[in-house]
């Protein structure tokens, strides 16, 4: 049995308005994907003013490789005055949106307070624990220093001792 036009028409009207969200979603990831490409090669260029405002919509956007490079971003001081407030919000971000890479980076803020980010071990050690299971070297030589208590960790071994 054929659907009447009063049933019809809200049926299309739905199917359409769901086509227009798609359609503004995949364009959102589009832009998305353009300005952190564009971001991308002004930051491998160190060309890193160019590349904020690019980076910073590309995080908006949603892209989290973009999320953690601003993070990153912030928490260096490459093209913007160091913040770790801003470093630690969107390395978070790129986290939460599954960018594992980014728990290396902010697993060393906290262990090292860079950006006057707080520093809390208890939070950088798990991170960079599970970067250096993913291969990443340089939070297993970070977490070596740690256990060693060698540069900026002796202070840390001498209160273990003390205590």
């Amino acid at each position: 049995m054929a659907a009447s036009l009063s049933e019809w028409i809200p049926r299309m009207l739905k199917f359409l308005s769901n086509l227009i969200n798609l359609n503004a979603a995949l364009a959102t990831r589009i832009r998305s994907s353009q300005a952190f490409d564009e971001a991308l090669a002004f930051y491998d260029a160190e060309d890193y003013k160019a590349a904020l405002p690019l980076m910073r919509e590309a995080s908006e956007l949603g892209n989290p490789r973009a999320m953690s490079l601003l993070g990153t971003m912030y928490l260096m001081g490459q093209g913007v005055r160091e913040d770790g407030a801003q470093a630690e919000r969107w390395l978070k971000q790129a986290i939460a949106e599954g960018f594992d890479d980014a728990a290396s980076v902010l697993g060393m803020a906290y262990a090292t307070g860079k950006a006057g980010v707080k520093i809390d071990l208890d939070k950088a050690i798990p991170m960079l624990t599970e970067a250096a299971d993913n291969g990443d070297e340089q939070s297993a030589r970070m977490l070596g220093m740690i256990e060693r208590g060698e540069g900026m960790f002796k202070k840390l071994k001498r209160a273990k001792r003390s205590r």
